[in-house]
């Protein structure tokens, strides 16, 4: 007899699949049914991070099929037996799992993702150690192909499709950014291309395992050693081919990178030693886009490209959003002003504002900084949800008034107008109303003489 692991229904040894649920059988062994199912299920090996297919974790996931390996490990899609939910398992390989550094840094990659919440990273469920000693980290299973793939197939993009994808891909760094995480590894690889709530071209930045992390207390994790570089050398910006202290700056040098590569389909650097890639990265000025591309390129597009190539951190873009901020005026200017205009807030920065702005309806002083002092935010204060091409807001957010002012000149110019309508009647009425002519004195009767 055999025993279907989902359904525990049970059949002849000459059934091969539930004709219920489509899952393999297993061997009905003689004892407790609960072992049956277990049995049935457990085709792999736990304690094999390369054999785990078959396997259960953390419950009711089956582990079903290996998605991908890398240096440090693999992963593998699991499925809920019940419900049928995925999610990504990635494991570290036996021998790295053996390094106390590799090991701390699949603990950061874990902490690092846990803590941004921004729709375009890849989240985090699960991070632990199974009783068998296997490292694993549970994300959400997203169903796309990398951006590289999207690259090979497509070729160079145009300059509205590129900044869709930019637009997503810095708005995750900006977060990330902003909670001292510089992801040190972006390449088109780490960058899926997914379908989400109707947008077709919906990013997720993935892998943050040679993460650069600032602890929430403002300690600096240090775990790369002195003159060692790590990331891929194509995407590597100087100062981390030199191995100097990072930023967010790099992580944008790498976008632009990227960014090259959507609207040419190559790098700007390759040799076929990686020590000559960094080199050039350090010393070369990069061949213009449009020198190499296929098809012209907005020379506006161009000038964003190369200023975030520069050489010189100081000399690039200082955040993620003053990236996108060019690349949106771009996109203005492309559509006409049916631009999106996006930006992150600083939310200490806007409680203050709001704090200010009730305490002066109100009458009463404000608890916070005082209008003079307090920060005003940045760009437009309207987030856009909706990341696709296809969505498009006409311009600028519009300036607001106070209600007490508003009704304050609404008065004013009510009276106003009023006042010269009653001034323009009495000119009328004066025009067609003439003083009527005197009448005539009646003549004095003749006198009559005797």
């Amino acid at each position: 007899m055999k025993i279907c692991p989902t359904c525990a229904s049970q059949f002849g040894d000459n059934v091969e699949f539930c004709p219920h649920d489509g899952f393999r059988l297993g061997p009905v062994e003689q004892g407790d049914r609960r072992t049956a199912v277990e049995t049935a299920i457990q085709g792999g090996d736990m304690t094999d991070p390369d054999n785990l297919v078959g396997t259960r974790i953390f419950g009711d996931y089956i582990i079903r099929k290996k998605l991908g390996e890398g240096g440090m490990g693999a992963v593998f899609l699991a499925e809920q037996i019940n419900i049928g939910q995925r999610l990504a398992i990635k494991v570290l390989h036996g021998d790295a799992a053996q390094n106390p550094e590799l090991i701390e840094r699949f603990n950061r990659e874990a902490r690092a993702i846990s803590r941004l919440t921004n729709q375009n990273i890849i989240r985090v469920f699960v991070f632990g150690r199974t009783p068998e000693g296997l490292l694993y980290l549970a994300m959400e299973f997203v169903e796309g192909k990398p951006l590289r793939d999207v690259i090979e197939k497509d070729g160079r993009f145009n300059e509205l499709r590129a900044i869709n994808i930019m637009r997503q891909t810095l708005h995750a760094l900006a977060e990330a950014h902003e909670l001292g995480i510089v992801h040190r590894d972006l390449k088109p690889d780490n960058i899926m291309i997914t379908r989400f709530r109707g947008v077709d071209e919906f990013v997720k930045v993935l892998d943050f395992g040679i993460a650069k992390v600032k602890e929430p207390g403002g300690n600096q994790a240090k775990l790369t050693q002195a003159g060692v570089v790590y990331g891929t050398p194509e995407y590597l910006s100087p100062e981390q081919a030199q191995a100097k202290e990072l930023d967010g700056r790099s992580d944008l040098y790498s976008m632009g990178i990227i960014l090259y590569e959507l609207m040419t389909g190559t790098v700007p650097f390759q040799s076929k030693t990686a020590v000559s890639i960094l080199a050039s990265h350090v010393y070369d000025q990069p061949t213009p886009p449009s020198k190499i591309a296929r098809s012209p390129i907005h020379p506006r597009m161009e000038q964003i490209i190369l200023k975030a190539l520069e050489k010189d951190p100081t000399k690039r873009y200082g955040s993620a959003m003053a990236f996108l901020e060019d690349l949106e005026s771009l996109e203005a200017e492309l559509t006409g002003g049916a631009a999106t205009k996006t930006t992150v807030l600083d939310a200490s920065k806007v409680a203050a504002l709001i704090g200010i702005s009730r305490a002066q309806q109100s009458g009463k002083p404000a608890s916070g900084p005082s209008p003079a002092s307090a920060p005003a935010p940045s760009g437009p204060t309207i987030p856009v949800q909706n990341t696709s091409a296809n969505a498009r807001t006409s311009g600028p957010a519009p300036a607001t008034v106070s209600p007490n002012k508003a009704i304050f000149i609404t008065a004013i110019v009510s009276l106003a107008l009023l006042l010269l309508m009653a001034i323009i009647a009495i000119f009328i009425l004066l025009q067609r109303v003439q003083p009527a002519a005197a009448p005539a004195p009646a003549a004095a009767p003749a006198a009559t003489t005797l």
